[in-house]
């Protein structure tokens, strides 16, 4: 009995590695003009994988088909790709192994290893293949490969069998700790989530994988050291396809080249693209430099997700901020319900209280009133800038330029018209703040011919918002003089400045590519310098702040590369209770 079952588990097994070829060769495919080919795959994004509408996609998709399109347009041949899910890795592995003599492709990155070179062919690579040590957040960053492997006695280790990632723990296992406990788990992103959830653990995964795990939010960490290189990820065939030397003639050809790396730039991205394809194959410097590049995605990556989970958790709030006024209105109405006497002389009470809320209200806003004119009117002009702008003229008198006077004063006598015209004014709209800048920057840009350049862009939806006057000059200001005015001599700064009104909010931003605040800061600091106009300006939002419901938020950011320095305001429109914009009331 126990000899039939034998012999008919081994016939099974042939009738199913014979069920396997149900492609045809190229021979035949090339002799009739047309066949097909079976594809297995197994899921794993972002290679090969289901959409949203069950449409295959990924990079080894797109590839296979491009190599169909390659057969057409050289060999006038007609390929059918039947694609088949093989349920597993080595599934697939397996299936192509015994599939011999038919046309046979299976997809699911594989590396190409001398061991698998043994039992199966490969395609040429379609893409550079590289291993990075991922460990638990809680690991400290290991600066050398000693540091980690004197730390292995203390860890697990997480891995997929049957894969390079798996030979990479088993090298570091037989190496440096052979006691050294493996967990196998099925699926790539499986081994990071266990990573994740478990302290003093690491593993190998695929630099692609472990980008897309991050962009999920995945919360592991990568070690700079360790990393491995392989010969790259292909396809498999069984040994002695036919179909091999045309599929290398495809990935040798610059169509596949243009093709790989566009399909790869649109799946992971120009940035991982360029960081697989260039940097890993590049000298010491390329090196050095691809690992910087990697961290700054790595930055950027979780910097979005961190933001994406604080406007979600905002979201959360605003959905229990709702429940809970439901409610409140609910029992309010209740309590209605229950006892109008009760009710009655509760509003009266509640009407006592909020008329003299707004007595002292008006008195607070009478007293903020004559608190912003004067604020105004203190920071209205720069004196700095005035003795400058004297110092010009008498610079062009003395020169005996009298266009240069005449067209100086007469830009500078309209700016001080301004200046005193707007400073009795609470608020004025953006295209007069804008309006004003001008006047502003052209005097100055005047004074320091070649040393920057400016632009104002005013957005028509913000033509008529209200703001506190001279309220962007401060800006400007800083800008100019701590910023742009402190480049070495020769380079031109660049200055932008927008008006951009959205969602009941009117943003300011100056932008400029100047010597970046911090810096300037230490730098006026040992020329013993003191500039008070960010402290008017301070000064002035919180006077508002304090007494508006509606808050006037300002922003500093600096960036490196490019290095530029974005300096924001973003003020609430209307800006008073009252749509209309106040005026002197002197």
């Amino acid at each position: 009995m126990r000899w039939i079952l034998i012999a008919t588990f081994l016939i099974s097994s042939v009738l199913a590695d014979a069920q396997i070829c149900t492609g045809d060769s190229w021979q035949t495919v090339r002799t009739r003009g047309y066949g097909t080919v079976t594809a297995l795959w197994d899921e794993i994004e972002p290679f090969i994988y289901t959409g949203k509408d069950n449409r295959l996609l990924g990079v080894e998709f797109e590839i296979m088909e491009s190599f169909q399109a390659y057969i057409k347009k050289h060999y006038n041949a007609d390929l059918r790709v039947e694609w088949k899910k093989a349920g597993s890795f080595d599934s697939i592995y397996y299936k192509v192994k015994n599939g011999r003599g038919c046309g046979l492709f299976g997809w699911s990155y594989y590396s190409i290893t001398p061991e698998r070179m043994k039992e199966v062919d490969f395609s040429l690579p379609y893409m550079p293949d590289v291993n990075v040590l991922v460990t638990n957040n809680r690991e400290p960053m290991y600066a050398t490969a000693q540091e980690f492997t004197a730390r292995l006695r203390e860890m697990t280790a997480y891995t997929q069998p049957n894969t390079t990632m798996a030979e990479d723990v088993t090298l570091l296992k037989n190496n440096f700790h052979k006691e050294l406990p493996v967990v196998n788990v099925a699926i790539d992103y499986d081994v990071l989530k266990e990573i994740e959830a478990n302290e003093r653990s690491f593993g190998y995964v695929p630099l692609s994988i472990y980008i897309v795990a991050l962009q999920k939010g995945i919360k592991v960490k990568r070690q700079m050291v360790l990393a491995t290189n392989r010969q790259g990820f292909a396809a498999v065939m069984p040994k002695g396809s036919d179909w091999k030397p045309l599929i290398d003639e495809y990935f040798s050809s610059p169509d596949f080249r243009q093709k790989a790396g566009n399909t790869v730039a649109k799946y992971l991205g120009s940035r991982v693209k360029d960081l697989v394809f260039d940097t890993m194959h590049a000298g010491h410097d390329g090196e050095e430099e691809g690992k910087l590049d990697l961290v700054s995605l790595e930055k950027e990556i979780v910097t979005r997700r961190l933001m994406d989970t604080a406007v979600e958790a905002q979201q959360h709030r605003s959905y229990r901020n709702i429940m809970l006024i439901i409610l409140v209105s609910v029992a309010l109405l209740a309590a209605v319900l229950y006892s109008r006497f009760r009710t009655k002389q509760k509003l009266n009470r509640q009407l006592r209280t909020h008329n003299e809320e707004i007595i002292r209200q008006r008195d607070q806003i009478n007293e903020m009133n004559k608190m912003l004119q004067l604020k105004i009117l203190q920071s209205r002009l720069n004196p700095h800038f005035l003795f400058n702008s004297l110092n010009s003229i008498q610079y062009f008198v003395m020169g005996d330029d009298k266009s240069a006077t005449l067209t100086y004063m007469n830009r500078f006598s309209s700016f001080l018209r301004k200046i005193i015209e707007y400073g009795d004014s609470l608020s004025v709209d953006a295209e007069k703040e804008a309006g004003l800048l001008e006047e502003y920057l052209w005097l100055e840009q005047y004074r320091f011919k070649d040393r920057f350049r400016y632009a104002i862009r005013l957005d028509k939806n913000s033509r008529d918002s209200a703001v506190l006057p001279l309220i962007s000059l401060s800006l400007v200001e800083d800008a100019l003089y701590k910023g742009m005015l402190n480049l070495p001599e020769g380079e031109t700064g660049q200055l932008d400045i927008s008006f951009e009104r959205s969602n009941g909010t009117l943003k300011v931003s100056v932008t400029d590519n100047g010597l970046p605040r911090s810096s300037a800061k230490a730098l006026d600091q040992r020329k013993g310098l003191v500039n008070g106009t960010g402290n008017i300006l301070e000064r002035r939002l919180q006077l508002f702040n304090k007494q508006s419901k509606k808050k006037i938020y300002q922003r500093l950011r600096e960036l490196s590369d490019p290095q530029a320095t974005i300096a924001e305001l973003e003020i609430p429109q209307p800006l008073f209770e009252s749509d209309q914009t106040i005026t002197n009331n002197t």
